[in-house]
């Protein structure tokens, strides 16, 4: 077998190609000591931290219950929540149209007739009350999720996003915690900006197969947002 000698500018290119691809792995290194990756657990806190300092967003929330193999639509609204404490909600639950404003301690809900009527914050409705904490409650218990792993990645509404799955300490619903346990959830959380994008959880029945699950959609971070709402009845000319 006939050998090629090597002249000293093959040498050269050889040397220089096995340098630089030294001091490429070491910048690898480097970058991984100084920037480790983040485990799923650090990934949801800082995707939470994000979410308490939006100054806003948008959601789409739905809730179905599974009753001895029966389904039911609990809850499906869209809404949209600004800083510190403005909230418009509107869809359905328990079978009962909704459209509502929630400024601080003052609630505005639409009656059937398309007027609105005023109530202070313990007095309004019972069902938008439970509505308002149905979108609340899951964002609050993300803070005990444990046994996460990530799952996979997958792209939700052109972003890159890591998909987790994982279960929750408790929840703080005092509906969930008379008839649901064992809560279990899945999370999309954007690699870039670590954003939360969409959360979908489940809870089962003490003593039966029946099932609570709920899923969200989160969007509009920051963005400008306007919740204004009308006057009531009784304030208007």
């Amino acid at each position: 077998m006939q050998t090629i000698p090597l002249t000293g500018n093959i040498r050269r290119h050889i040397t220089l190609f096995f340098l630089l691809l030294f001091l490429l792995l070491m910048a690898i290194y480097t970058y991984w000591r100084m920037y480790p990756p983040l485990g799923p657990e650090e990934i949801v806190q800082k995707a939470l931290a994000n979410l308490e300092k939006a100054q806003s967003y948008t959601y789409n929330l739905n809730a179905v219950s599974l009753i001895q193999g029966q389904e039911s639509l609990l809850t499906q609204v869209e809404g949209a929540w600004k800083a510190p404490d403005s909230h418009y909600i509107k869809g359905e639950t328990l079978g009962n149209t909704l459209e509502a404003y929630i400024i601080a301690d003052n609630y505005m809900i639409k009656d059937p007739q398309g007027d609105w009527l005023e109530f202070r914050g313990g007095e309004g409705p019972s069902l938008l009350r439970e509505t308002v904490l149905f979108s609340q409650t899951p964002l609050r218990d993300l803070h005990g999720f444990h046994s996460g792993q990530i799952a996979a990645e997958k792209t939700v509404a052109g972003r890159k996003c890591y998909v987790l799955t994982g279960r929750l300490t408790r929840v703080s619903n005092p509906l969930w915690q008379a008839f649901w346990q064992d809560f279990t959830c899945q999370l999309w959380i954007d690699k870039k900006e670590l954003f939360l994008r969409q959360l979908w959880l489940a809870g089962v029945s003490i003593g039966s197969e029946d099932r609570l699950t709920v899923f969200l959609e989160l969007a509009d971070y920051d963005a400008q947002l306007t919740i204004i709402p009308p006057l009531p009845k009784d304030k208007q000319q």
